[in-house]
């Protein structure tokens, strides 16, 4: 009998994005929860396995973390970002800090996509699992699938208001074009709620 081998899954997360979401469930949503980033990995492992390989297949997966900010270890950090970095570790991540923080302020780690495509053209992965909704990742899905590796988009989308303004987050939608399969994690995180465990949020 022909063992097949397991389906190799990339989970990247774009930091940025997964900061907005976890600040919006702790401090805008009537939950007032965190973000379990564990669940969010098993989940991310199962649902990949469904939508691209038979149910008898298992899967092996790297997880990536591209933050937002600088390593803290290289400037006078807050205590705050180096337990972050550890509650990342203990899930399960290798994180990969921002080099450039823009004048402006924080912005996505677009180092992210470089390291894909390497990752990709060394033949470690079978399929992206992408959360971020930002657009200047829209073309990282179109280059994968030029090399047959297709991707898994989990994008967030949520408004709230603060300090009278109303605030709307929305996954970009060439993103969403470019990607085989898109979730929107709003959705599985409301869908989750009530239900055995804690679902994507920390008990």
């Amino acid at each position: 009998m022909t063992t097949r081998r397991p389906l190799r899954v990339f989970l990247v997360v774009d930091g940025y994005t997964l900061k907005k979401a976890h600040d919006y469930y702790r401090f805008h949503h009537p939950l007032h929860a965190k973000l379990d980033f564990r669940a969010i990995k098993n989940w991310a492992r199962q649902e990949a396995l469904r939508v691209f390989t038979p149910v008898s297949r298992y899967a092996v997966m790297e997880c990536h973390y591209y933050h937002p900010y600088k390593d803290p270890h290289t400037y006078n950090s807050t205590h705050g970002i180096a337990c972050f970095a550890r509650e990342l570790r203990f899930a399960g991540y290798q994180i990969h800090y921002c080099e450039q923080v823009s004048a402006e302020g924080v912005r996505p780690n677009i180092s992210l996509m470089e390291d894909v495509l390497t990752f990709a053209s060394y033949g470690k992965m079978d399929v992206l699992v992408l959360l971020s909704s930002q657009k200047q990742f829209a073309p990282l899905p179109e280059r994968l699938n030029a090399l047959g590796i297709q991707t898994l988009l989990l994008g967030w989308n949520f408004s709230y208001v603060k300090d009278d303004r109303h605030v709307v987050w929305s996954t970009d939608m060439g993103l969403q074009e470019s990607s085989t399969f898109y979730v929107a994690m709003e959705r599985v995180a409301e869908g989750l709620m009530g239900t055995a465990g804690s679902g994507l949020f920390c008990e």
